[in-house]
């Protein structure tokens, strides 16, 4: 088995170094990841100018190779670039969980959903406060559940670690709201965008619900932005 591992928080992040390890006991793996830290780039690509293109070392990869673009600039390039046609995708680990609607701001899951888009099955994987041993503890199991027949193209996993040694168990989510009494913290150069979560009344269903309860979250995503309601409300006007 083939497997590509990309992420956002750059090639040198201790989290993809673990999912590497992981990952070198399934198949053949192959690293193409940012050169630099690209958190929360969503799914930008790099259309302007040409990409740099790091050869690196990564413990258990076949190659390993930093670009100096964004998580979905990194797969386009294994892809169309250097030829890679991996079994499977993942992204991560990201050293902060990724749930609610912070997965379109993640260039994390963006690089899953751009193996989705090429057509190629895809796992993100994110954790809370850099635990990766968590990851590495639990992880294993859930994605030997998941090569058992249960990846598809056009279908990313997105699974979320809590911050807990032992989490409480795991659970299949749905996608909730992720708001944050957001402010702009005045520094030397600017003003930079912080502020904590707020715990907002949802579903207990929600993986933001979920993983803030100590789960293993893992939830399904599909691409699609249109609204059939109002597709068929629409017909009926125009």
């Amino acid at each position: 088995m083939k497997i590509l591992i990309t992420n956002d928080d750059g090639i040198q992040a201790p989290g993809i170094h673990a999912l590497a390890d992981i990952a070198s006991n399934y198949g053949e793996v192959y690293v193409v990841a940012p050169h630099t830290n690209n958190s929360a780039v969503s799914h930008g690509i790099t259309m302007r100018r040409p990409l740099k293109s790091y050869p690196t070392v990564v413990k258990g990869a076949t190659l390993a190779m930093g670009i100096d673009g964004t998580p979905a600039d990194c797969v386009k390039y294994a892809l169309a670039h250097l030829k890679i046609k991996p079994d499977v995708v993942l992204s991560g680990i990201n050293d902060e969980r990724n749930v609610g609607t912070d997965v379109l701001y993640s260039g994390t899951v963006s690089g899953a959903i751009e193996a989705n888009l090429c057509g190629y099955p895809a796992i993100a994987v994110s954790t809370t406060d850099s635990n990766f041993k968590v990851v590495t503890d639990h992880f294993p199991n859930l994605f030997e559940k998941l090569l058992s027949g249960l990846l598809t193209s056009d279908t990313t996993i997105n699974i979320n670690f809590p911050s807990l040694e032992t989490p409480k168990g795991v659970k299949v989510t749905t996608v909730g709201i992720s708001r944050y009494d957001e402010t702009y913290v005045e520094e030397e150069d600017g003003h930079r965008l912080s502020g904590p979560l707020i715990d907002m009344d949802q579903p207990e269903e929600t993986d933001v619900k979920s993983i803030m309860n100590g789960y293993i979250t893992v939830t399904p995503l599909k691409f699609k932005l249109y609204d059939d309601d109002k597709i068929n409300e629409f017909m009926k006007v125009f």
